[in-house]
């Protein structure tokens, strides 16, 4: 740790602004003091720190810089074993073909390319400055997001959200090229088989037992979800090693034990390569040959068989998708989303910057519209002020971090980067709802022809939102025509002059600084967060009296006539505990400028999307929202 922080430090002296390579140096001094946080701190964000270095020129790929990051990445990834004789674990890193790291989370959700991929934060062919490894990740994290908060978005038409999850092979094409982490990746596991084989090789059996102990470990970790808790097999790979005079015979004895485990397990296409493994096992090289004969057999019989456990990892995993419930999918998608969108922010803006922004964000505190109520608590202070937000002219943004922090009106903290397309589009809406309403004012419909006026004006301003082609360049012209077509419903004749000063309001009504505008948009922000307390003080009250679900015995139902279909009951703690929580209906009060009652449906249909932006970030950062700084306990 201090050869790679000193190689740190130096970097430092050239370039003493770098902000990342700042967070860095500190992070590794942490580790560095602190042995309980390497619990806390993941390879995967040290290493894109490093690759981001790299991109920056401030890191090196050398043979010692390797050796370092294995180093490195040792004491991260590795954590003292209380069943295994209380000996340090193996530092073999995991697996690193795409299958293999996909298994080492429940379930892998398969992203689109860049170039076809729908909705994305940022577009591949827009001239951006960051790294593209950077813009990928936060892509795919977004895409994530949107699989879980709005998947109608990113989901192909006629599929479902198990093909999001399922992971095929790729036929035919090219492989994808190599990134930093792979190949460093490749380089650990090159020198960890290599320095096994050399251990082995190792004539004297008190060299060769800690090695063997080591592998067995392997196994263990990566069998334990294919065969019973009982299994011989598992009981050999947890016990303690006998003493034997030679471990390597003992060590051939215990694998092939193992391969007719797999054998019987396995899909029928795995059988011919289990079946050259028995066979090899079954005639090992000779006592008189070269120690590193049987070595090297040891070795790579380990190999195939944390290979083939991955590939039925990933069959079993794909029976398990199947017999999930359509529930369990979503709320399996949606932990992994929260997890991995909070992981790459702290990543990517370190908690101290969190910590600062939030309270400077919230001191800008000065709502438009009258806060009382549910809605004036403490708690919901940071929903008053996001709301407000909502309410300015100016477009809701989230920027990325730079070395010189840069003042930009309207400006989310970073908690809400991944949900600010949808509180940018949520925005739109809420403007769009003033401007029909204040358009509303300039005419006097027919009672039967209200709802023809509004819902033809709810088009034209949607489209605008949603961007549909050719809806830019005439917006205002089409919205004026509507309001012409509606007075004339009236029955009243307008002249050339008459319309051409309704033309005219109907400019001036979309002006924010029109005191008719202004007004609807205080009202309508008022029965925003009125609501959106309420529903919260809803909510607190029936969590308080939520008495125990009724219980049956089943004596007195009818016996099932058919046998009810498979339910795989998933680890709690894959599984989003907020998903799918029963939650009070929100309660929209009269709005007074927004009476006509299609306009109030969409009201209703606008609000709930904010609480559901809302719901979806009080998820995610409960810890910064409470107590207004990160939590490192916190898990969401």
């Amino acid at each position: 740790m201090e050869a790679i922080l000193s190689k740190l430090k130096a970097k430092a002296e050239i370039a003493p602004d770098n902000a990342l390579l700042r967070d860095t140096i500190s992070l590794l001094t942490d580790l560095h003091r602190n042995e309980p946080i390497t619990q806390r701190v993941t390879w995967d964000s040290l290493i894109r720190d490093f690759q981001r270095l790299q991109d920056q020129g401030l890191w090196d790929i050398s043979e010692d810089n390797t050796k370092l990051l294995h180093m490195l990445r040792t004491s991260v990834t590795t954590q003292p074993s209380k069943e295994l004789d209380r000996k340090p674990a193996s530092s073999m890193p995991g697996p690193s073909h795409p299958a293999a790291r996909a298994l080492q989370g429940s379930f892998s959700i398969v992203y689109p390319d860049s170039e076809s991929a729908p909705s994305p934060l940022i577009p591949t062919s827009d001239p951006v400055l960051l790294p593209l490894e950077l813009v990928e990740i936060l892509n795919r994290t977004y895409f994530h997001h949107l699989l879980a908060t709005d998947p109608k978005r990113v989901v192909p038409p006629g599929k479902s959200l198990v093909s999001m999850l399922s992971r095929s092979p790729k036929e035919g094409g090219d492989p994808e090229k190599p990134t930093l982490h792979d190949k460093i990746e490749d380089l650990v596991h090159k020198a960890f088989w290599d320095e096994a084989i050399e251990s082995l090789s190792n004539p004297e059996p008190s060299c060769q037992l800690p090695r063997i102990k080591s592998l067995y470990q392997d196994l263990l970790i990566t069998l334990t979800p294919l065969l019973p808790s009982k299994s011989p097999v598992i009981i050999t790979l947890s016990s303690p090693l006998p003493p034997t005079s030679s471990p390597l015979d003992s060590a051939i004895m215990h694998l092939r034990e193992v391969v007719v485990s797999l054998r019987k397990r396995c899909a029928p296409v795995q059988d011919q390569e289990l079946d050259d493994l028995l066979r090899s096992l079954d005639e090992p090289p000779p006592r008189s040959s070269r120690p590193i004969s049987l070595a090297t057999l040891v070795v790579d019989t380990v190999k195939s068989i944390l290979r083939i456990s991955d590939i039925m990892k990933e069959q079993l995993s794909q029976f398990v998708l199947g017999s999930m419930t359509e529930e369990q999918l979503q709320s399996t998608i949606s932990k992994q989303a929260k997890t991995k969108e909070r992981q790459d922010i702290l990543d990517i803006w370190k908690s101290w910057r969190i910590d600062c922004s939030w309270p400077i964000w919230l001191q800008s505190y000065q709502p438009s519209f009258q806060v009382n109520g549910e809605a004036a608590e403490p708690q919901y202070k940071w929903i008053v002020r996001l709301v407000q937000a909502l309410g300015s002219s100016i477009p809701i943004s989230c920027q990325l971090p730079t070395r010189e922090p840069q003042s930009i009106e309207n400006s989310l903290p970073p908690i809400f980067f991944f949900s600010a397309p949808a509180l940018l589009e949520i925005q739109n809406y809420l403007q769009a709802l003033v401007i029909a309403a204040s358009l509303r004012t300039l005419i006097r419909v027919p009672q039967g022809a209200q709802a023809s006026f509004m819902e033809r004006l709810w088009i034209l301003l949607k489209a605008e939102i949603v961007e549909e082609p050719g809806s830019g360049d005439t917006k205002l012209v089409h919205l004026a025509d509507e309001v012409v077509r509606a007075h004339k419903l009236d029955g009243a004749m307008l002249s050339g002059e008459g319309e051409a000063k309704l033309r005219a309001a109907v400019a001036r009504t979309l002006n924010h600084n029109d005191p008719v505008f202004l007004l609807l948009q205080k009202r309508l922000l008022k029965a925003l967060v009125d609501a959106l307390g309420y529903q919260r003080s809803e909510s607190r009250q029936a969590g308080a009296h939520t008495g125990p679900p009724r219980m049956q015995t089943g004596q007195h139902g009818k016996r099932a006539e058919k046998r009810a279909r498979i339910t795989i009951v998933l680890n709690p703690e894959e599984l989003d505990a907020t998903h799918g929580a029963e939650t009070p209906q929100m309660t929209v009060g009269r709005v007074h400028g927004f009476e006509d009652e299609y306009l109030r449906k969409v009201v209703e249909e606008v609000f709930v999307k904010v609480d559901e932006c809302i719901r979806w970030v009080e998820g995610v950062w409960q810890d910064v929202l409470r107590a207004g700084a990160i939590d490192r306990e916190f898990v969401a």
